[in-house]
């Protein structure tokens, strides 16, 4: 359809629809739309309709054929389910950046490790000097995360004043430590583990390998034996989400063919198209229908099967599922009193302590470590100074600190109340210390 024939709404809305669709990608967009979720989670928890918000939550969901019934909450199936895809998704850009990316090279990986290692070991002692030999000492999970998105959100308001390079940095950061988190809420926050389901959960991640290995491009091979691992991953004891990681790291990263050899078919199917002299109709003529989807199908080959899962996963999980779980697990109800207290107890100065100082110790400490002796070496462009005001940043740890913290006080609500509440404050701390210290350290500059 050339633009002559377009109608006055077919180009009015083409007007608007490419920067939408930019708005809604954009990084800040993902972390306004966080922000907004949980200020609306605050209000409501704390409005004359927190009946309403724990109803919601605890709203009671699922199906049944015949006698056989599926029920839980709201809240379960968020947390338990829909997080399924946000594990999935960051397990796709975990194998993605070791392969191809920041990961994938030897001297950044060193330097990401390290500064890993410090950002996960320091605010987990930290917390356990507040809360050692308490009933609270298995909270020490939840300082060691660190919110991608928030945290990116954060870095881009003083974007003009530091280098590109250091957003990469920062991802290729939260990246390894999402892997540490991942292997914390797997091997410590695992309750009544069943042998036969996990069994049975790692030998069909294992045939989605083999799978991969065989060369198996078909969508379906992956997500069904993957929705199967899921549930025996969730009926094990071990938390669901990891399958969402396990599986991403089954799915292939080599296209089906060399890109070169499928593009080249492509110019050729589109060089016969433009050499006739009707013009292409892809509606009413079969042969050029064909031939489209000839061009498609060469794209896709050309394609990996882990960047189509991911782009198809993006969107999603920053839009649905992030907003949702923010929505259903940062509604706190509290008052100043109330807030002041959970953050004089042992779990609040330990979270607090542990995002805030902790990351700043351990990452802007490893570094320091890291370039004394040569252990490592940093981005272009990107100097320690930049990796101290990332290591404030890094201490917003709010939406992964805040799902571990639903695993390890699961039957503690006031426990878990005072760590979300610890959680917004640190993350809020963070955030302010991390913009202030580059914007002065780069108008020194």
């Amino acid at each position: 359809m050339t633009t002559n024939s377009k109608t006055a709404l077919q180009r009015g809305l083409e007007r608007i629809q490419d920067p939408f669709s930019s708005f809604i990608r954009a990084q800040a967009t993902i972390s306004w739309l966080l922000l907004l979720a949980t200020v609306l989670a605050l209000w409501w928890a704390n409005s004359d309709y927190y009946s309403t918000y724990r109803n919601l939550t605890h709203t009671p969901v699922g199906f049944f054929l015949g006698d056989f019934r599926l029920q839980t909450s709201l809240k379960y199936v968020i947390n338990d389910g829909l997080m399924v895809l946000f594990f999935l998704l960051l397990g796709l850009e975990i194998k993605r950046e070791v392969i191809s990316g920041d990961l994938a090279r030897k001297e950044n990986r060193r330097m990401l490790l390290l500064c890993a290692a410090g950002g996960i070991v320091f605010p987990a002692a930290i917390y356990l000097v507040f809360n050692w030999s308490l009933d609270s000492d298995v909270g020490w999970g939840i300082p060691i995360a660190t919110d991608t998105a928030f945290a990116l959100g954060v870095l881009t308001i003083v974007r003009k004043h530091i280098p590109g390079s250091l957003l990469a940095f920062l991802v290729g950061l939260a990246i390894v430590d999402d892997i540490g988190a991942i292997l914390v809420i797997a091997i410590f926050y695992a309750q009544d583990i069943s042998v036969l389901f996990l069994s049975s959960a790692i030998a069909l991640i294992a045939f989605l390998a083999l799978g991969n290995y065989a060369g198996i491009r078909q969508r379906y091979f992956y997500i069904f034996i993957g929705i199967a691992a899921w549930w025996m991953m969730l009926k094990s004891g071990v938390h669901p989400t990891l399958a969402g990681v396990a599986i991403a790291l089954t799915i292939p990263a080599r296209p089906e063919l060399t890109s070169k050899k499928q593009l080249g078919r492509a110019k050729t199917i589109i060089r016969s198209m433009q050499k006739e002299a009707k013009p292409v109709d892809a509606l009413g003529s079969s042969t050029d229908h064909e031939h489209m989807m000839e061009v498609r199908d060469s794209a896709e080959r050309a394609s990996t099967p882990l960047r189509r899962w991911e782009d198809a996963l993006e969107s999603p999980v920053a839009l649905i599922v992030l907003p949702l779980f923010v929505l259903t697990n940062a509604g706190v109800p509290f008052s100043l009193n109330s807030l002041v207290e959970s953050l004089k107890n042992p779990v609040g100065l330990g979270i607090i302590s542990g995002l805030v100082l902790g990351k700043f110790i351990g990452i802007s400490g490893a570094c320091w470590l890291g370039l004394r002796y040569k252990m490592g070496r940093l981005p272009e462009g990107v100097n320690f100074q930049h990796v101290i005001g990332v290591s404030f940043i890094a201490g917003i740890g709010f939406t992964m600190s805040t799902f571990i913290a639903t695993l390890g006080f699961d039957a503690q609500p006031d426990h878990l109340q005072s760590a979300k509440s610890s959680i917004l404050v640190a993350s809020l701390i963070s955030a302010i210390l991390g913009v202030l210290y580059i914007r002065i350290f780069a108008a020194k500059k």
